[in-house]
């Protein structure tokens, strides 16, 4: 069931505010921190937890390359992860969605994508080598 995209992004608007304060300690999301391409300012975006490797984990964004936030990641791929409560460093890519990949995210991420996905990619982060786990 898709939602009308003006429905869905007012829906994102009223709750990624909510969000944002539990985000990177709830294990269910994480506080994706970019740097602001205009301003330079610090940008803190929440999202669903995604699979997480060693070196790398995946997010799902729902509107793609049109976010804000993408749109910051393109000018700079550096950015920073809270999840559980400790901050990593890493390097941002967008990649197709892979259905392999997006099995692996729980059913709360993959509804995102059911209910409100448009233009939906994955985020890649991959961590930097000199953070500890």
């Amino acid at each position: 069931m898709a939602v009308s995209p003006p429905i869905a992004r007012g829906f994102w608007k009223v709750v990624n505010p909510l969000t944002r304060h539990l985000a990177g300690y709830a294990p269910w999301w994480v506080l994706l921190e970019t740097t602001g391409r205009r301003t330079g300012k610090r940008r803190l975006t929440p999202f669903a937890s995604g699979p997480l490797d060693r070196h790398a984990t995946y997010l799902i964004t729902v509107y793609g390359h049109r976010s804000a936030f993408a749109h910051n990641i393109v000018a700079d791929p550096h950015v920073r992860l809270k999840r559980r409560g400790r901050w990593r460093s890493g390097t941002a890519a967008f990649i197709d969605t892979d259905e392999a990949i997006v099995r692996r995210f729980n059913a709360y991420a993959r509804g995102a994508l059911r209910i409100g996905g448009e233009d939906a990619r994955l985020l890649r982060i991959d961590f930097d080598d000199t953070d500890k786990r």
